[in-house]
């Protein structure tokens, strides 16, 4: 996005210090914003880059506030910070301490020449409890708005998957993808992963050679229907764990395989955001996720065995067993 290019570290007369990017749960904000922290790690390795949520700053004020550290959270957030992003804006809550301590990391960074990029999924305005003076200086940047992706983007974005994977699919399963697949970028890659899974566990092509779609689809539907819980609880069953455990703080390898398998099933399967996918899983950096999500995609391609447990717990949220277990 061209809004958020201008926060970039080669920017010169830069006229653009802060964007907020606002946008409904999958819509790509969070791509956006570890694309503009890589940009800045591999041109500036020596620049100061604070990634965070909301939620997060305000967790981290308050237990400054708790053990008298406030002016090294100050000084930690303020100071030679050359970019601060701050995710899910409307999780910071109402109180008037995070959000003062906010205004004025924003007003320091800015003022020693560093730029800040919010996400968010509602304009400033329309956050409950965000203080006149807060959204006002949002205001005073650059506030863009992210929509869903038409069939041209998912089109691209497929032509862009295929780029890099090895899945067989003819130009009229593009265009069927492309047409019937509406939702978020993040609901398009995992149809595409669904399919590449699917394909290397088992034949799908029938005697005419297409991919059953029309399933694949329909499935589809189906499943970003799932809760989390459910989810959860259907991954902690097959490999064999209770479902507090894998809440819980231990590591052990079993453990640590099913909560992150947990997390890739939840963030594949369900429109929630690593945040939320986190905080169930009472992990309170949201950068857990996105590394248990990276690590499994990984694994899957070297370990049938994983790959095939992994389609197992899949067939079964898909074809509402688990749910109905559950309600027996």
């Amino acid at each position: 996005m061209a809004a958020v290019k201008k926060l970039g570290p080669g920017v010169k007369r830069r006229r653009v210090w802060m964007v907020t990017v606002v946008g409904p749960a999958g819509c790509g904000k969070s791509h956006l914003a570890r694309e503009l922290a890589r940009g800045w790690e591999a041109e500036r390795p020596d620049s100061k880059l604070l990634l965070m949520t909301a939620s997060q700053f305000a967790a981290q004020l308050a237990d400054a506030a708790t053990t008298g550290t406030i002016p090294q959270f100050q000084l930690r957030h303020r100071k030679d910070v050359h970019l601060l992003i701050c995710e899910d804006l409307q999780t910071l809550g109402p109180r008037k301490e995070s959000q003062a301590q906010l205004l004025a990391a924003i007003d320091d960074v800015t003022s020693n020449g560093g730029v800040v990029l919010f996400t968010s999924t509602s304009m400033p305005a329309a956050i409950k409890g965000l203080s006149r003076k807060l959204v006002n200086r949002m205001h005073g940047g650059v506030c863009v708005e992210m929509t869903l992706p038409g069939p041209e983007s998912r089109r691209k974005l497929v032509e862009e998957y295929l780029s890099v994977e090895s899945l067989p699919l003819t130009k009229q399963e593009i265009e069927t993808i492309c047409a019937k697949s509406s939702g978020s970028p993040r609901e398009l890659i995992g149809l595409l992963n669904q399919l590449q899974i699917e394909t290397n566990l088992r034949p799908r092509r029938t005697p005419r050679g297409t991919l059953n779609l029309g399933a694949a689809l329909a499935e589809r539907q189906r499943t970003l229907k799932l809760t989390l819980p459910e989810i959860a609880r259907t991954t902690a069953e097959h490999f064999g764990v209770k479902l507090a455990d894998m809440k819980g703080p231990h590591r052990g390898q079993t453990l640590s395989l099913a909560r992150q398998t947990a997390m890739y099933l939840a963030r594949e399967l369900s429109q929630l955001h690593y945040v939320q996918i986190g905080e169930f899983f009472n992990r309170g950096n949201h950068s857990t996720v996105i590394h248990a999500c990276q690590k499994i995609t990984r694994e899957l391609q070297k370990k049938p065995g994983l790959l095939q447990q992994v389609q197992a717990i899949r067939e079964e949220l898909q074809s509402g067993n688990a749910a109905s277990r559950k309600r027996n």
